[in-house]
């Protein structure tokens, strides 16, 4: 089985991280670098948009009933991604906007976001479902053969209340960023970086283990070890 959840955990994180930065330079009226988010955006969301869709497409993860990964990491990654790609696009095609002044520039920008805001919500429905499927069904406990996390394979409810709780925040920071759009409530736009800070982190820091475990856990498999830590 091929799978590459690490590198998306990773990226994911690291787009929720950088999104919130951007988001909050917004709101404090701070002036944009436009050429350097849009690189990172480009970066991250096409890495994202790209295993996302295979993911998707293929569905790579398979047997011993793990199918629900393909759904649970791969779908929201690809729309994830197409999000970056679209902030990429903008900022790169209005860099004279963000020459001029920034309060023009933050201002426009947020109101061009409006449009997108939908689908930033309607994904944040989803991650929110797969927040409550992951605990109702008690879904992403590791195997036994999995460092560190194998450790704790038994108690499937506490993987699932981690996985469910860290799509969970990301789902609010999404839901939050719509309404504020929506309603001209822009205040809310502070809690939906912080909601990103903080899944955003968890996610970066997770799909880092995710290498030594992962790779642990192969090693386990092909030579019969049970290497625990």
């Amino acid at each position: 089985m091929v799978v590459y959840n690490e590198l998306v955990a990773l990226t994911a994180g690291a787009g929720l991280l950088g999104f919130a930065a951007f988001l909050a330079q917004l709101i404090k009226g701070r002036r944009i670098d436009s050429e350097g988010w849009a690189g990172f955006f480009a970066v991250a969301g096409t890495l994202l948009l790209a295993l996302g869709i295979h993911t998707t497409v293929t569905w790579p993860f398979g047997g011993g009933g793990f199918e629900y990964a393909n759904i649970a990491f791969g779908q929201p990654a690809a729309g994830f991604g197409a999000l970056l790609v679209f902030a990429a696009v903008y900022l790169w095609r209005h860099r004279s906007l963000y020459a001029g002044p920034a309060e023009d520039a933050n201002s426009a920008t947020l109101a061009a976001f409006k449009p997108v805001g939908i689908f930033v919500g309607a994904l944040g429905l989803a991650m929110a479902v797969l927040a409550i499927t992951f605990v109702r069904f008690q879904l992403g406990a590791a195997p036994a053969v999995e460092p560190i996390s194998g450790r704790f394979g038994h108690l499937p409810i506490l993987e699932a209340l981690f996985l469910g709780g860290l799509w969970g925040v990301v789902a609010l920071g999404a839901l939050l960023f719509a309404i504020a759009l929506w309603t001209d409530r822009p205040q809310l736009l502070r809690w939906a970086v912080w909601a990103w800070v903080i899944g955003g982190t968890v996610f970066l820091l997770f799909g880092a283990m995710n290498f030594y475990t992962h790779i642990g856990m192969y090693y386990n498999i092909e030579h019969g070890t049970m290497h625990k830590w």
